[in-house]
């Protein structure tokens, strides 16, 4: 993994691989409630290849899957997550993600995190609090949060793990073209939203 600020100047040279997650329509249910995680790999402001994987809500397989989609996509340069919680509160871990996948991830959101109101919703409602708050403390850790103002609209919120913040501050406004949000996660986010019936029954057939 290059980590010097040179490797990443010209961001959309980078092969990006972008998490997003969306819920699946009404009487779709496989051992349980689940919900969608699409993985999506761009360069060049163009969709490379996709995958998708299904994960438990409220469950604690998302990091699990996230590796998956990021074994099937490889290789990347760089991990972009569009927030933390998936699927309720199935969680991807940012720190692992980098320590397994020896690559940067950068977390974008568009309302800045409020880890002390999350920390009372998991002490709330899941008796594994604690093992799920850790996920939060860890990212909170290694990187500050950073308001970052791209071309319109209002500003995201940007975590960064294995590589320094203002590095992944740059990638952002480099990858945004239009609004305030990453191509590659609103590419991911648009085609996550318009997953067909027929391939939602293709992956619950399957269970993968």
């Amino acid at each position: 993994m290059a980590g010097s600020a040179t490797s990443y100047r010209n961001a959309h040279n980078l092969a990006v691989l972008s998490i997003e997650g969306g819920s699946l329509p009404g009487g779709f249910k496989v051992k349980g409630s689940k919900a969608a995680l699409l993985g999506v790999l761009m360069r060049r402001f163009r969709v490379e290849d996709l995958s998708w994987r299904l994960v438990d809500v409220d469950g604690l397989d998302g990091t699990e899957k996230a590796l998956e989609l990021a074994s099937e996509l490889a290789p990347c340069d760089i991990v972009m997550l569009g927030g933390v919680s998936y699927a309720g509160f199935n969680l991807i871990d940012p720190v692992r993600l980098t320590e397994k996948l020896g690559r940067p991830v950068v977390v974008v959101v568009e309302e800045r995190p409020d880890n002390e109101a999350v920390r009372a919703a998991l002490i709330k409602h899941f008796e594994d609090w604690e093992e799920r708050w850790r996920v939060f403390e860890e990212l909170a850790s290694r990187s500050p949060i950073v308001e970052v103002k791209p071309r319109e609209g209002g500003p995201v919120y940007v975590e960064a793990v294995g590589m320094p913040i203002v590095e992944a501050e740059a990638i952002v406004k480099e990858l945004t073209k239009w609004g305030r949000t990453p191509e590659p996660l609103r590419a991911a986010r648009l085609l996550v939203k318009g997953v067909s019936r027929s391939l939602l029954k293709k992956l619950l057939s399957s269970d993968r």
